[in-house]
């Protein structure tokens, strides 16, 4: 029946979205207005960072493995017990230290060329995100300093045992030097004892010297402290805001379409359809948004126009009514039927039954529909020599002709039965095989209700501005017992 059930294009959406636009841009505002209170509502959260430097303590303790810091294990180093206690008693964070860990970002350079590491903290107040960072960034070089103390403090024990062991060497080396005779090989070899056990004392004094010499503040400094931050919103509350508002979006375009569709394909077809049962459906070319081409649009023009006319033959002509949804006659696609008609050679009498500012070829206007129906003169113009001897006059004008009132309808007196059978008899006599007369809108004037009950067919015409408008005429046609025949989307 239609073109939409072909598939889905492009066009078919942008045409629903263009009739159902109130809907569509409804839910977009609805949307914004949510996704803002979304993003708005969202707690604001600051974001301060502190940068330590990481130095190496172990070549002082005689420990060649701890020349090279392992930046891996001190980023894990940060997340201790030690460093939430703190933050805990300066910034006045309750609950686990696990939770206030969670706070905690600690960034390294992955390569592992840099000693600098960023330690970030998040929190909800500015002032307490700033403490925060400081205080992990000084906690954490708090709790190496004091693993540097522990581990000089070990190391200088050790060194301590092992300088009371070398000194009673010393001592006896000393005690055996004194016991022998000078020259004596014995001297000798004890003099060579007590020259190592010094040399082993002094080398543990002078190691124990620099462990005691050794800064516990060398291991590593605070390069920058935390600014003051900004108040910044997480990207998890964007893309709540962004959700939502996508949320609303399809929600007005599932609306649109289902109330585009809830009573047909087509912005209310299956309603129309069953305000006029016996009207068969035409949809042209073109009509819901699609590429069509020139020689699809002249080829179902000529179907309807030689449908819409069909029977009508010289001195006998069909009259047939083509009636507008919208405000104005369908003038444009009249036109395009005169001009198939014309090719076609079928005469054909146009009479606007409404008004419009659009100039027509060939149109006469008529002040009486009345007075041209009695009067001797020709509804085509002045009168030519007929094509056989003894048949009537025809016509020297085009093969269609235009009829408008000078006025309105009713006052033209084109709203009398009279009238317009006179009218479709006049025309059969001047060999016309056709009288279509173009009205607006029945829920504008009675034009199209009226003709409609007097002619031998009907048609509907919905243009693609007028989808909205369609139900409304067809209620009319309805109500006033017209008999559609056919009902045209363009």
């Amino acid at each position: 029946m239609s073109e939409l059930e072909n598939g889905f294009r492009i066009g078919d959406v942008i045409a629903m979205i263009v009739r159902r636009w109130p809907v569509v841009v409804g839910s977009i505002v609805l949307g914004l207005i949510a996704g803002y209170l979304v993003y708005a509502s969202a707690p604001t959260t600051y974001s301060a960072t502190a940068r330590v430097q990481v130095l190496p303590f172990g070549d002082a303790f005689g420990d060649n493995k701890g020349i090279e810091v392992d930046m891996s294990t001190e980023r894990d180093l940060v997340k201790s017990d030690a460093v939430a206690e703190a933050i805990r008693a300066e910034v006045g964070l309750t609950g686990e230290n696990r939770a206030i860990l969670s706070h905690i970002t600690v960034l390294i350079d992955p390569e592992g060329k840099s000693d600098v590491m960023a330690i970030t903290f998040e929190g909800e107040a500015a002032k307490e995100t700033q403490a925060g960072a400081d205080t992990a960034a000084d906690a954490y070089l708090d709790a190496r300093k004091a693993s540097a103390t522990a581990t000089a403090d070990k190391a200088l024990k050790s060194l301590n045992e092992d300088i009371s062991t070398a000194s009673k060497a010393v001592e006896e080396a000393t005690a055996a030097v004194n016991g022998t005779e000078s020259g004596s090989p014995e001297r000798t070899q004890a003099q060579s004892r007590l020259q190592a056990a010094n040399s082993n004392l002094s080398q543990l004094q002078t190691q124990a010297t620099k462990i005691r010499q050794f800064d516990t503040d060398a291991v590593g400094a605070v390069t920058r402290k935390a600014s003051l931050p900004d108040p910044v919103t997480s990207k998890m509350a964007l893309g709540k805001a962004v959700g939502v508002f996508g949320l609303f979006v399809l929600g007005g375009l599932a609306l649109a379409w289902f109330l585009d569709r809830r009573d047909g394909l087509g912005g209310g077809r299956r309603r129309v359809e069953a305000l006029l049962p016996n009207a068969s459906t035409r949809v042209m070319p073109g009509a819901e948004g699609g590429h069509a081409s020139p020689a699809e649009i002249d080829t179902a023009i000529d179907r309807l126009a030689v449908d819409l006319v069909a029977g009508g033959t010289p001195g006998n002509p069909s009259s047939v009514v083509i009636i507008g949804a919208g405000m104005e006659p369908p003038v444009a696609l009249a036109e395009e039927l005169a001009s198939s008609l014309a090719f076609a050679g079928i005469p054909t009498l146009f009479v606007l039954a409404g008004s419009t500012d659009r100039q027509l070829r060939h149109a006469h206007m008529v002040p009486s529909f009345a007075d041209l129906v009695t009067s001797g003169a020709s509804v085509a113009g002045p009168a030519g020599l007929p094509a056989q001897a003894g048949e009537q006059a025809l016509s020297t004008g085009p093969t269609v002709t235009w009829l408008r009132p000078k006025g309105s309808p009713e006052a033209a007196g084109l709203l009398r039965r009279a009238v317009v059978d006179s009218l479709v008899t006049r025309a059969g006599r001047e060999r016309f095989e056709a009288v279509v007369f173009v009205a607006p809108s029945p829920s504008r004037t009675a034009a199209g209700s009226a003709l409609g009950q007097w002619v031998g067919r009907s048609a509907l015409v919905v243009g693609s501005d007028e989808r909205t408008q369609a139900e409304a005429a067809a209620t009319a046609l309805a109500e006033a017992d017209v008999r559609v025949s056919e009902v045209v989307w363009t």
